[in-house]
């Protein structure tokens, strides 16, 4: 059945009736479903139990494939959509294609790697990499804390900052901030770096007349020396914000600590300063144990705390739960701030609480 599937999946890769010579492809995907019961929804402080999905690791499947093109060079692509376990809708993206998260093609060898189409923002790949064990309801909800000031959009007109800050066009939310459309990628070669890694990304403004309106601009910088990793990064809207973040993870016997700060400027309004800290623990050969803080310094310093834990059945499938709470408005879970998104009477207006408990299947 899986050969069936990947043939019909490799099939529209024929060009001009020949295939890829020596080509590696790969087929996978992610399954993420959970049982949500949250406090603080909407003015009047109700609880809600509810189906989440993505709250561990988003609901992904995609194929990539590399082709040997001789000389130490490689072809490569990957494709990646998102969807929502509870419903089977296009979701977990930031656009309303089939790949709604990942669509690139490029080259690489010893020089580097390019890809150019819709491509992870450095930013977001730098912040996920300096925290302690925790998931989408934590990162999410931490990463949308820059509440403070106004940005403008592609057109000049005013709008709120997107609640977030993160490398998104809040003129048309096209991306969420995650998955950066229209962009051309590099990215050092780091098995050859002496510990170094490093992705620069310029995405194109589209506006007729400019050649920078409405660009974007990220890239990070890090090092890793064993089980230590340092980085740093930042991010660049014209018109509209500037971020960047410093950031580590290192261990400490058998925990590892991780922390970073990101500072948020937009182009009206104030700068905010977010902190995160958080750690890891092996508590039994199945199962990690993480607690997670996270604190703004915008207007009612909204903070997050949260612990998580993962027992893994086998290499592909996990259990997991999570407790969160989250003060002054910021949605407690992923999945709050995805119902908020599409219900204002949803909005958390104070401190809510979150616990669920859910299944992470991959393939």
């Amino acid at each position: 059945m899986k050969k069936k599937i990947l043939a019909i999946v490799v099939a529209p890769l024929l060009v001009s009736g020949t295939a890829w010579a020596q080509a590696n492809l790969t087929l996978y995907g992610n399954i993420d479903a959970s049982v949500v019961s949250a406090s603080g929804i909407g003015a009047g402080d109700n609880r809600r139990t509810s189906f989440g999905e993505g709250n561990w690791a988003p609901s992904v499947w995609g194929v990539q494939g590399t082709e040997d093109l001789g000389g130490g060079m490689r072809g490569l692509f990957h494709l990646e959509g998102g969807y929502n376990a509870g419903n089977g809708t296009i979701a977990n993206g930031g656009t309303t294609g089939i790949f709604s998260r990942l669509a690139n093609v490029g080259v690489g060898g010893s020089f580097g790697t390019f890809r150019a189409g819709l491509n992870l923002s450095p930013f977001i790949n730098a912040y996920t990499s300096v925290l302690g064990l925790a998931g989408n309801n934590f990162y999410v909800p931490a990463l949308q804390m820059h509440r403070a000031g106004t940005v403008l959009n592609s057109v000049g007109a005013s709008v709120p900052a997107y609640t977030g800050g993160t490398d998104a066009d809040p003129g048309f939310a096209t991306t969420g901030g995650f998955f950066i459309p229209n962009s051309i990628t590099y990215s050092l070669p780091s098995d050859s770096m002496g510990g170094f890694n490093g992705n620069l990304l310029y995405s194109f403004g589209g506006i007729a007349g400019s050649s920078s309106r409405n660009r974007l601009l990220s890239g990070n910088l890090g090092y890793a020396f064993g089980d230590v990793n340092v980085v740093g990064a930042m991010s660049d809207r014209d018109a509209q914000y500037r971020q960047w973040l410093i950031g580590a993870s290192v261990p400490v016997g058998a925990i590892k600590l991780a922390a970073n700060y990101v500072h948020f400027s937009p182009e009206n309004g104030d700068s905010t300063n977010t902190y995160v800290l958080g750690a890891e623990t092996q508590m039994m050969p199945a199962m990690r144990i993480g607690l997670n803080y996270a604190h703004n310094s915008g207007p009612g310093s909204p903070a997050i705390i949260n612990v998580s834990t993962v027992y893994t059945l086998s290499k592909t499938t996990h259990l997991y739960a999570a407790f969160n709470r989250a003060t002054e408005g910021v949605p407690s879970s992923y999945s709050a701030i995805v119902d908020a998104g599409t219900n204002a009477a949803l909005t958390q207006p104070g401190t809510s609480n979150a616990v669920m408990v859910g299944v992470q299947k991959g393939f």
